[in-house]
């Protein structure tokens, strides 16, 4: 996703008051976020503290800790009674997982490659159903699950089914909780809206048979009617009194003004490329396919298009935006949802404010020690020059380095594409698209060439997505070989957490430059987020208006207001979107506190980032629950 300008050095100001003797100024850089941001409240800092996301080294210990064990398999036994259960189980999951899949094409191709393997024989291509008028069958769907969920004997369940039971559970509840809340959330918003989806959506769909043409085709063909409904319900949002701000919508109208007036389309060579390499075809099949895609985008894609900014053109006309969310009839609650759903933490919004002002704290009293060693360290941030820009070379230097704290890489196959120029200012700086469940050959990195992004640096991006980011963890959890239920429920939280843990606290580390300058760029990278983070929580919470966000940014930013208007909007009308980046930072590095606190001299980063990863997406008190368990058994 696209990230803010970083403030370069902003712990620099902020030091004055510690030292005064730091540079006042207030300039500021670009860094990237991407796609593609525990437990355990992290402590306010001493002096004498050792940084909370300082790593351990590996266990060279006196304590001889015992880590060789499979979390998943717990020694029990099991009568035929508790097997017969654990076979209901799986019926149950096989038929939840059956439905959603063949509800929406899209989602099942990219999710899996030979659906037939998972019991999904017949579906039809389809965008999937939008019913805003009325919810009342969704609901009652959810309902059942939670009712067929809780008939279930738990402790007749596997390890991993007990699992799967608990974040099932958790999930449902917290989508139920969000039933009444339906015109919050709009299908068009800068960051993460559906007009950037799209045209990654078609560029990637693989042609693995015929089939997948015709489906590619017949989606093309529908992408109109599915995209009316979606303005049909902004429309309606804006009749009770919802709409984004003017700032947001004018930025989606002109992302979609740059997709249209691409000449060619981007979309077309890509498309025809495809279709000329798919070998079984017939020179008059290939023409065919020609035609109907010309035909596709020019009576259905580019048309939707065009809906969308007359859609937001008369809504913005009608300028009915309350700002933050908790200016609308229960918005605070349903800012509560997002903001579980988002970072996959339990903890309440005043706890995750206060954790967020106790790792500022931290990052100030870190970055005031490094600078009273080093004056010139906010030039040396300034200046520095990673060893190389090439992305291919890049993530080499990451495989290689991430031997030393993590378990080594079960997977370096990948392609890096770049952004056509046409979506540039639509797509993030840079982004990784999941692979099927049963193809993890098929790992795509994209990168944003755009000017905006040109003088960011590319290396902690690539970690982020790549190794040992989302890449990386994505691998290393499907070649375990989970359950195919795991698969269906997102948990941003947990991935994009990992990934922004791995570009705050290894990117820098693993480029090879000073380990001070390293922790200058992690401070400033945890600061700034924490920045952004509390404006979320500050609009969409406690009812902060612009000239309040102006005030409190005022004190690390200056009085630039571009910067604050850019802050503001992004977080008005994409709440909580930072928060699965950073809350589920903070819950790994509590997570990490805590195992390291319980097995002190034992403690081994590698096995527990294994644990983590064995672990796979779910919600972090979900997380914790088992760690207990793996500290046990580690001690033990």
């Amino acid at each position: 996703m696209k990230k803010l300008r970083q403030l370069l050095a902003i712990l620099l100001i902020v030091i004055i008051s510690f030292t005064g003797c730091a540079n006042s100024s207030n300039k500021l850089t670009e860094n990237i976020e991407t796609s593609d941001v525990s437990q355990n409240e992290t402590n306010k800092p001493a002096e004498d503290n050792t940084s909370s996301t300082e790593d351990v080294p590996a266990n060279n210990s006196n304590t001889d800790y015992d880590y060789n064990f499979s979390i998943y398999e717990d020694g029990r036994t099991f009568s035929s009674q508790q097997i017969s259960v654990q076979s209901d189980f799986e019926d149950f999951l096989k038929e939840i997982f059956v439905e959603e899949m063949s509800d929406n094409t899209v989602t099942l191709h990219f999710s899996i490659e030979n659906p037939e393997n998972y019991g999904i024989e017949e579906f039809d291509t389809t965008w999937g159903e939008f019913n805003y008028l009325d919810n009342s069958e969704s609901i009652q769907q959810m309902k059942d699950i939670k009712n067929r969920l809780s008939g279930f004997d738990y402790d007749a369940l596997t390890y991993e089914q007990q699992l799967i039971y608990d974040i099932l559970q958790k999930y449902m509840e917290n989508e139920l909780s969000a039933c009444d809340y339906t015109f919050f959330s709009s299908a068009f918003s800068p960051i993460s809206g559906l007009q950037g989806e799209l045209p990654v959506i078609f560029a990637e769909y693989d042609f693995l048979s015929k089939e997948d043409i015709d489906e590619y085709i017949t989606l093309l063909n529908t992408s109109y009617d599915y995209i009316k409904s979606l303005c049909d319900y902004e429309k309606y949002r804006m009749e009770q009194g919802y709409s984004m701000t003017t700032v947001s919508l004018e930025k989606v109208i002109s992302q979609c003004n740059d997709f249209i007036n691409s000449e060619p389309n981007c979309l077309r060579p890509v498309f025809e490329e495809k279709i000329n390499s798919f070998s079984s075809l017939t020179d008059e099949e290939k023409q065919q396919y020609m035609d109907d895609f010309d035909k596709g985008l020019s009576e259905s894609l580019i048309p939707a298009y065009k809906l969308i900014i007359s859609t937001l053109t008369d809504i913005k006309a009608e300028n009915k935006s309350k700002q933050g969310i908790c200016n609308y009839e229960n918005g605070k609650d349903f800012y509560e949802y997002l903001v579980k759903y988002n970072s996959g933490s339990a903890r309440t919004v005043d706890e995750l404010y206060q954790m967020m002002e106790d790792e500022m704290t931290r990052c100030s009293i870190e970055i005031t020690k490094l600078f009273a060693k080093n004056s010139n360290l906010e030039e040396d941030m300034m200046n520095y020059e990673y060893s190389t820009d090439d992305p291919d070379e890049m993530l080499e230097i990451l495989i290689s380095a991430l031997e030393a704290d993590f378990p080594a890489a079960v997977n370096d196959k990948y392609t890096l594409n770049y952004v056509p120029e046409s979506l540039e200012s639509t797509m993030s700086p840079a982004f990784y698209l999941i692979p099927p469940i049963d193809n993890l050959q098929r790992n795509i990195i994209y990168i944003n060439q755009s000017d905006e992004y040109a003088s960011m640096d590319l290396f902690p991006t690539i970690a982020h997505e790549g190794f040992p980011g989302h890449m990386y963890q994505t691998n290393y959890f499907y070649s375990l070989n989970p359950h195919y239920f795991r698969s269906l429920l997102s948990f941003n939280g947990y991935s994009e957490g990992w990934a922004h843990y791995i570009e705050t606290c290894y990117s820098y580390k693993y480029s090879g430059m000073d380990s001070d300058l390293a922790k200058a760029f992690e401070c400033n990278s945890s600061f700034s987020f924490a920045l952004y983070c509390m404006v979320d929580i500050g609009v969409n919470y406690y009812g902060w208006d612009y000239d309040d966000t102006k005030d409190f940014l005022s004190l690390y930013v200056g009085n630039d207001e571009d910067v604050i208007s850019e802050i503001y909007y992004t977080m008005v009308d994409d709440p909580a979107i930072y928060l699965r980046y950073y809350v589920g930072y903070l819950e790994i590095i509590s997570l990490k506190e805590k195992a390291s606190e319980a097995l002190g001299s034992g403690f081994d980063t590698k096995e527990f980032h294994r644990f983590l990863l064995e672990i796979g997406p779910c919600q972090y008190d979900i997380i914790e629950d088992r760690m207990d368990d793996w500290i046990d058994r580690v001690i033990n």
